[in-house]
């Protein structure tokens, strides 16, 4: 993959982005997920045993934040947005869209999916500037990597491959192991990035030449359960 959008992701949101939509107003979405403080935490490997190719005729449907709950059925995701979150506003999402030049934004979100290789179905920022989340779908055969990537474990060794290839950053990762609390299996990897002393948590789910992603990434010091605790 020649861009991960997960590496915008990772280096965007800790960037004071805010936003001013509460959280109860209706927008697209997807949100958190997770990751230990001070150390990366390392939990046994897991490799999917299986990986189901997704329909092509599979449509993603737009989430919605509701009474500050987020709801995504497509991708089978409830979230309660935290105290102290702000979801971003549309605009905020499309200007994060760098890998296609002709960005369709999410007007039409599948078709967006379809057209680009990232599309950002949310995002949110804690107002106090120690903690982000986004969600986005990347098409891995815009991207060059269907074929390639083909369980959750072999789009994490392309995320942590990239990562760990930036010289001005100094990452450790934790192994790939099945995170629980979904409705369906999401598989992770934590990740602390020593240099700006910034951890992250990456949630993955393989859906054929798709990937959902979810990215939290928060400072040293924050506990991340007030998030975590969060998804179902």
């Amino acid at each position: 993959m020649k861009k991960l959008f997960i590496l915008v992701a990772l280096c965007l949101l800790m960037a004071g982005c805010s936003s001013n939509t509460p959280a109860d107003q209706t927008q697209s979405t997807s949100t958190p997920a997770s990751a230990a403080t001070e150390e990366t935490t390392t939990s046994e490997t897991t490799t999917p045993e299986s990986t189901e190719e997704i329909d092509e005729e599979f449509v993603f449907t737009r989430g919605s934040v509701t009474d500050g709950v987020y709801s995504n059925e497509s991708l089978g995701i409830n979230i309660t947005v935290p105290t102290g979150f702000v979801a971003l506003s549309d605009e905020q999402l499309n200007s994060l869209v760098t890998a296609s030049a002709d960005s369709k934004g999410i007007d039409n979100f599948q078709d967006a999916i379809d057209s680009q290789v990232v599309t950002y179905d949310f995002g949110m920022v804690d107002g106090s500037g120690n903690g982000s989340v986004l969600v986005g779908i990347e098409n891995l055969a815009l991207e060059g990597a269907e074929g390639l990537v083909n369980n959750e474990s072999e789009y994490l060794a392309f995320v942590t491959a990239n990562l760990s290839a930036d010289p001005n950053a100094a990452y450790t990762f934790s192994d790939v192991y099945e995170f629980t609390g979904l409705q369906d299996s999401w598989y992770a990897v934590d990740c602390t990035e020593s240099n700006n002393q910034v951890n992250s948590i990456i949630l993955v789910k393989y859906l054929g030449k798709y990937v959902a992603t979810i990215i939290y990434n928060y400072t040293e010091g924050t506990d991340p359960s007030a998030v975590l605790s969060q998804i179902s």
